[in-house]
């Protein structure tokens, strides 16, 4: 349950899942998604930073978990990458889709974008996970 290859492969995917998304919302497409934006239901400056930190933890922690079941001891780049675009395309397309369907927040160019930013973030985690489990 708690194998060092695990505490470790949590911790690097953690990085990514958690400062990924700070970077490239708040420096890298800030501009676009603020011209995108319907409603902004964001926290800003007042964001509950335990929350994120510990939801970021459990996520970290179960994709490298289903990871490690779901490779079959086949810990190769091409099988993280595998993983991390069908947790993407799970997280952006599905629920991005389910966002567009239900919420008035932003437009359908905005969710696109959103959508791949997040299959390139789980890739990366993927092989962040492939490399720790492969060592």
């Amino acid at each position: 349950m708690f194998s060092k290859s695990r505490i470790i492969s949590t911790f690097a995917t953690f990085v990514v899942i958690y400062f990924f998304p700070w970077i490239f919302y708040e420096f890298i497409a800030k501009n676009f998604f603020e011209k995108q934006m319907i409603n902004d239901v964001s926290r800003g400056n007042e964001m509950i930073l335990w929350a994120v930190t510990v939801g970021c933890v459990i996520m970290a922690y179960l994709f490298s978990t289903i990871y490690e079941g779901w490779s079959k001891d086949e810990y190769s780049v091409s099988n993280g990458i595998r993983f991390g675009v069908l947790i993407g395309l799970f997280f952006g397309a599905g629920i991005g889709l389910v966002m567009y369907g239900t919420e008035f927040r932003m437009t359908h160019t905005a969710h696109i974008i959103d959508a791949l930013f997040w299959v390139v973030t789980y890739s990366i985690a993927g092989i962040m996970a492939s490399a720790v489990y492969k060592r």
